[in-house]
């Protein structure tokens, strides 16, 4: 497991590519420290652009734009529908499963389980009890629980699959983007 601090393997930037990709996008004054005034040109928000844009797993990037952005709800919605079917498969592996997927009671709470997800990844601030949550999806506590963790494990694969991509597209040099494969996804 790599520490959270550790520096990026494509670069000597401390800082995490989210973050980065954070504050470039996001209109401010912010800019990236270099050393001396010849070093090169900095990044530029077309260079993030640029990097996104390449990204080959386009759920993974909206949710990493979402997370670095702090999203608002309707962006939130569009990205756990965009989910949608990789939940489902992590929760059709799940034995037993906490939901029946042949209800479609079940699947749209399944939705609301990753809608809530996805709303506590971009808003850690706004969590809130599972206990509250299922009784508003009209769910078990355990059932929507489980529900909650696979939509959780899939959206941070999804984040962290994007957080290593747009490192190593933004800060590569050359050719090397070729070399890259894409990340192992359910």
């Amino acid at each position: 497991m790599a520490r959270r601090n550790a520096l990026d393997p494509h670069t000597s930037d401390p800082r995490d590519p989210l973050e980065l990709m954070g504050r470039l996008l996001v209109g401010s004054s912010y800019r990236v420290p270099v050393e001396g005034s010849a070093s090169g040109d900095s990044l530029k928000t077309s260079d993030v652009a640029g990097a996104i844009g390449m990204m080959s797993d386009r759920v993974a990037a909206r949710a990493a734009m979402a997370v670095a952005t702090r999203a608002e709800a309707p962006e939130i919605a569009r990205i756990s529908h965009a989910a949608y079917r990789r939940v489902l498969r992590a929760v059709l592996h799940m034995r037993p499963r906490p939901i029946r997927m042949d209800q479609p009671a079940d699947r749209w709470r399944l939705r609301i389980a990753t809608y809530d997800a996805m709303t506590e990844m971009v808003w850690p601030e706004r969590r809130r009890t599972f206990r509250v949550l299922a009784k508003e999806a009209r769910m078990r506590v355990g059932a929507y629980a489980a529900c909650h963790k696979a939509a959780t494990s899939v959206l941070q694969e999804a984040v962290n699959n994007a957080r290593l991509e747009f490192g190593y597209r933004v800060f590569a040099h050359g050719d090397h983007d070729l070399d890259w494969e894409r990340p192992h996804t359910l």
